[in-house]
């Protein structure tokens, strides 16, 4: 995974989108890329899916705020790193826990969400106060963490 082509497009997404602080409006993202993100009454065990040639993310209306914006999120990530999703072109979101494509949507969507500079200035200012970052970056607290483990801003 190639993390230095991930910031990069993070970068991209948010210079088309202007956003210079959290929390990153995805849905605008999506929209400066052309895609329309549908909310959907999906079963729960899909979070979100992409339809490329349609320009659609699809996104699941029963889950929690947090949850759907990072599931736009890794959907956009596919979208931009190019990923080849097979004939249907639609993805269910952690399909493959192991695929290296999943592995890097998540890492695209974390680092869109919170991008690397803007986190370690949050935690610099706000000190390691989980709740209150995964509120300013409108995320859970599992993402939060496992973004922070990530950095190694946590041990």
């Amino acid at each position: 995974m190639n993390n230095h082509h991930i910031d990069e497009l993070v970068t991209k997404a948010l210079a088309v989108t202007e956003c210079k602080t959290p929390p990153v409006p995805v849905e605008k993202v999506a929209e400066k890329f052309n895609l329309q993100v549908v909310p959907f009454d999906f079963h729960e065990g899909i979070s979100a899916v992409l339809k490329k040639e349609k320009g659609v993310i699809g996104v699941n209306k029963n889950h929690a705020p947090v949850r759907q914006r990072f599931s736009i999120s890794h959907e956009l990530g596919h979208f931009l790193l190019g990923h080849d999703i097979g004939k249907d072109d639609f993805v269910e979101e952690g399909f493959s826990k192991t695929d290296p494509k999943e592995k890097e949507a998540n890492a695209f969507a974390s680092a869109l969400l919170m991008p690397t500079e803007w986190i370690k200035k949050s935690v610099d200012e706000h000190g390691l106060e989980v709740e209150k970052l995964a509120r300013i970056y409108q995320v859970s607290r599992q993402a939060l963490t496992i973004r922070l483990l990530n950095l190694n801003l946590i041990k």
